[in-house]
């Protein structure tokens, strides 16, 4: 048994089963193609992003990526592939397929579906889906250089030790805000992608 087959056994039963649903009402606008949901009045973005796995030199590493910095939102930020839900796609599930193909080369047939984590909000109102999935080891990446930079393999064990996620204070846009953060050799990881990590991280281990 290779050492992600032993990991999918033993620790992805914890990850949940069936997929979670937007809350709220769903709706299109009239405006665009994309899906949305109300929560207290608040208009969030349907979306949904993939947490990759896979085994590289008896360890597991989740997959990354460094945004391209000629992006017009979130440029240059580590950030799991992923993007909005279109009407086109069966699923929430599809969306996280489709745009991690489009963005790293990754094609279905090289991804192994495992479950999912809580769906989460972010602060520039996405309403995100996360599906987690393992990878096949021969998987070659192609990067969508317009969209990503490079890609950044995070040991899942990195995230598993408590002591490597900070909280960080700083004023953005004239706010103080607290958030989660990972260092990761020169890699500032935060946002959303450190929530997805954080909520990983206790899925799977705590």
């Amino acid at each position: 048994m290779t050492i992600i087959e032993n990991y999918i056994m033993n620790y992805t039963e914890k990850l949940i089963k069936d997929i979670p649903t937007y809350k709220s009402k769903i709706f299109t606008d009239k405006n665009d193609d994309k899906l949305y949901s109300i929560i207290n009045g608040k208009k969030y973005r349907n979306s949904a992003v993939l947490i990759p796995l896979i085994s590289n030199n008896q360890d597991i590493q989740i997959i990354l990526t460094q945004r391209s910095n000629n992006l017009p939102s979130h440029a240059g930020q580590i950030s799991f592939p992923g993007g909005k839900v279109d009407l086109k796609d069966e699923s929430p599930v599809d969306t996280a397929y489709r745009e991690a193909n489009e963005e790293i080369g990754l094609s279905r047939e090289k991804i192994e579906h495992l479950g999912y984590l809580d769906i989460t909000t972010t602060g520039t109102n996405f309403m995100i889906l996360p599906v987690v999935a393992s990878i096949s080891s021969n998987f070659v990446p192609k990067l969508n250089n317009d969209e990503v930079e490079s890609l950044v393999y995070l040991p899942l064990n990195f995230i598993a030790d408590t002591n490597n996620l900070k909280l960080m204070n700083k004023e953005i846009n004239g706010e103080d805000r607290t958030f989660f953060v990972y260092e990761y050799d020169n890699y500032f990881i935060w946002g959303a992608t450190a929530r997805l990590l954080k909520a990983l991280s206790e899925r799977l281990f705590q």
